[in-house]
């Protein structure tokens, strides 16, 4: 009896081996599959990055002038030299295959690919094929550029305005290049922009205020005026004067001053053009109480640059001369650096531009509007009006804005510490957020992105 049981046990456990044999078969093929699936998932994704890469380097090609039969070896050299740089063990794929559609003025590729697998011949799985494509337009497409400078006092430490100097002239030079394109020279404008406290309007300060640059308004309240002076310069005249608060008055004061403030009311955060309940609030007499430099008989205004706009236009003495220019004053109020990024290629605001430089409608076919900000630190409380939310806040409610109507931001965040959050919050990817250190950097970040607008074309 004893034997027939250990029999039967043997014989029991011989079939739970059996039947064990033969499940772990198709568990370690469904487990390899997944395995495998995982690797070839990672792989396309390569392979698509490389593909998009070599389309826009075919694409460039073209735009420059070379023959199809070129362009198409520089494609596969472009695709092979990146998937060799990386770990594609395994994957095998044919040449890109470029189709040309004249009537679009895109090129089109494609691409076959093979990954080997691993645990998935278990199943008879030997390998997973999966295709690729890309398009990119080779015809010239139209680019308008704003570039919006911070020009705040701590631009002067480290030599951080002469490295953003070398950095925004290498900018115009790749995006603007001395031979020029092959298509029409205004198909690619570039407009500048610089800040500090406040935006100099400039020539376009009664387009956008409504009011005369020079301008008598009512003030009431102290005025520190010039009394004795206390030192004295080698030709006689002073060189600093003694000064003491007086009033209240009550009177009328002489501005002569094209700086604005940030847009108030219903439309601050918007592109709408300027007019009623839409003006920009221009520099107020009232100000004077911040500002120990300002007297009686000077009402020109210290706490705004001397820059003013460029509209959108293909000439670069123009933008050369306002980078040369570019000089560190007060604070930094980002949010109206933004702003008017945003103003320079609206459409909405071509009541105020010149013949030349007004925007194309949003709508334009194979049109591109970006805005690059820069920054080197937080945004200060700096506002007009102090029962507005703070200068971070405005200024992500307008690349909020901004990016509804598809204008494509970058952001340049020079060593900007606490300040990189809203330029992260406030760029179209992560990827457009740069964040140099020093002024190689600095360079290196606006050469790529003068080489990522390019990029922007892609259309898979």
């Amino acid at each position: 009896m004893k034997t027939g049981h250990r029999n039967f046990f043997r014989n029991e456990s011989g079939n739970v081996a059996m039947i064990a044999a033969l499940t772990i078969i198709p568990i370690v093929g469904i487990a390899g599959f997944a395995i495998d699936f995982q690797v070839t998932t990672t792989q396309k994704a390569r392979v698509q990055q490389a593909v998009d890469s070599a389309v826009l380097a075919a694409t460039k090609s073209m735009q420059d002038g070379k023959d199809r039969a070129y362009s198409l070896k520089e494609a596969n050299d472009y695709f092979k030299g990146i998937l060799n740089q990386s770990n594609n063990s395994g994957l095998n794929c044919t040449n890109i295959d470029l189709v040309y559609i004249d009537e679009t003025e895109e090129l089109e590729g494609h691409v076959e690919c093979s990954q080997n697998t691993t645990l998935s011949k278990v199943a008879g799985i030997r390998h997973l094929d999966f295709n690729v494509s890309s398009a990119a337009t080779y015809g010239i497409g139209k680019l308008e550029i704003a570039f919006v400078f911070d020009v705040s006092g701590s631009m002067a430490n480290d030599n951080r305005m002469g490295n953003l100097k070398v950095a925004a002239r290498e900018a115009v030079n790749t995006l603007l290049p001395v031979e020029g394109y092959a298509g029409d020279p205004e198909d690619v404008r570039l407009a500048m922009v610089s800040y500090d406290t406040m935006v100099n309007a400039g020539p376009y300060f009664k387009a956008v205020t409504n009011q005369d640059p020079e301008r008598t308004e009512p003030f009431y309240g102290y005025i520190r005026e010039r009394t004795t002076c206390r030192r004295y310069r080698n030709n006689g005249t002073c060189r600093e004067w003694n000064y003491e608060w007086r009033g209240p008055y009550h009177r009328s004061y002489t501005i002569k001053s094209t700086c604005v403030w940030e847009r108030e009311g219903a439309e601050r955060y918007t592109d709408a053009s300027p007019g009623h309940n839409r003006w920009l609030p221009p520099v107020s007499a009232t100000f004077d109480s911040y500002n120990d430099s300002w007297s009686t008989d000077h009402q020109t205004d210290p706490w705004c640059n001397d820059n003013t706009p460029i509209p959108l236009t293909y000439n670069r003495n123009k933008l050369h001369d306002f980078i040369d220019d570019m000089t560190p004053r007060r604070n930094t109020a980002g949010h109206i650096g933004q702003a008017w990024g945003w103003y320079l290629v609206s459409p909405e605001w071509n009541s105020v531009w010149p013949a030349g430089s007004k925007a194309l409608p949003y709508d334009e076919p194979d049109a591109t509007k970006v805005v690059i900000m820069m920054s080197d630190g937080q945004y200060n409380e700096t506002r007009h009006n102090n029962a507005y939310p703070s200068s971070v806040t405005q200024a992500e409610a307008i690349c909020d804005k901004m990016k509804e109507k598809e204008v494509v931001i970058y952001t340049v965040g020079f060593d900007a510490g606490y300040g990189q959050d809203v330029l992260n919050y406030c760029a179209s990817n992560p990827a457009f957020a740069y964040k140099p250190t020093n002024g190689q950097e600095l360079t290196e970040a606006y050469k790529s992105i003068a080489r990522s607008i390019s990029d922007l074309r892609i259309s898979r």
